[in-house]
């Protein structure tokens, strides 16, 4: 290995430790510093990556849904509702003035 092999290795080296946006904390504000390290500093290893709410809203969806089929197979009411007047909520045009209106009196 030559010098300027030899050099250009180590220039590299440096170029990566100096842009690893892994290894170094970016400059932060005193002020917000200790936010910044509890966020980002102990968490790098530990962090998962979080499953959101998906599953569960669709749990809950299926729910409904086997819900309404059942009381619309069996013509049950639940709390004075069957599963016509749920369908008819859901046909129901919404008028945008009034909702507009209520929302500028609250």
């Amino acid at each position: 290995m030559n010098d300027s092999e030899m050099r250009r290795r180590e220039l590299l080296r440096q170029t990566r430790r100096l842009y690893d946006d892994k290894r170094e904390i970016p400059a932060v504000h005193p002020r917000y510093g200790r936010i910044y390290h509890n966020l980002y500093e102990n968490n790098t290893e530990e962090q998962e990556p979080s499953g959101g709410t998906f599953y569960i809203r669709l749990v809950i969806g299926i729910l409904c849904f086997v819900c309404f089929v059942y009381m619309d197979q069996s013509k049950a009411e639940i709390a004075q509702v069957n599963s016509d007047a749920i369908v008819d909520q859901i046909e129901k045009e919404v008028d945008t003035d009034a909702i507009m209106e209520t929302w500028k009196a609250l």
